[in-house]
């Protein structure tokens, strides 16, 4: 009888992002379109760079907004097609609403009118 061991692991995350007043946008560079399936590490890892940027300490300052508050979030996929992306009451990752646009400006504005 054989046995084997499948560790199975999840792709490399391998994104840009950046802000643009008040949308922060994500664009997957892979074209396996797998970043959504690991959104909220994505989003952790944003989190963490925006508090080593401003002073924010989680550990410290857990009264206070997360870093992600106040921002329309926005995912570019592997197609091309940005989506909005809904966070929980504590800035951490919820869902994903396709916005079935190519634009960005127009994706833009779409998030910017969800709740």
């Amino acid at each position: 009888m054989n046995a084997s061991i499948i560790t199975l692991t999840p792709t490399q995350l391998n994104f840009n992002w950046g802000t643009d007043g008040l949308v922060l946008w994500i664009e997957e560079l892979d074209s396996i379109d797998s970043l959504a399936e690991q959104m909220s590490e994505v989003m952790d890892r944003i989190a963490f760079a925006i508090e080593l940027q401003t002073g924010w300490d989680h550990r410290t300052d857990g009264d206070t907004l997360h870093p992600l508050y106040g921002y329309r979030l926005l995912l570019r996929n592997a197609s091309g097609c940005w989506n909005a992306i809904q966070t929980d009451e504590t800035g951490h990752f919820a869902s994903l609403i396709p916005l079935k646009e190519m634009d960005y400006e127009q994706a833009y504005d779409k998030v910017m009118w969800l709740d």
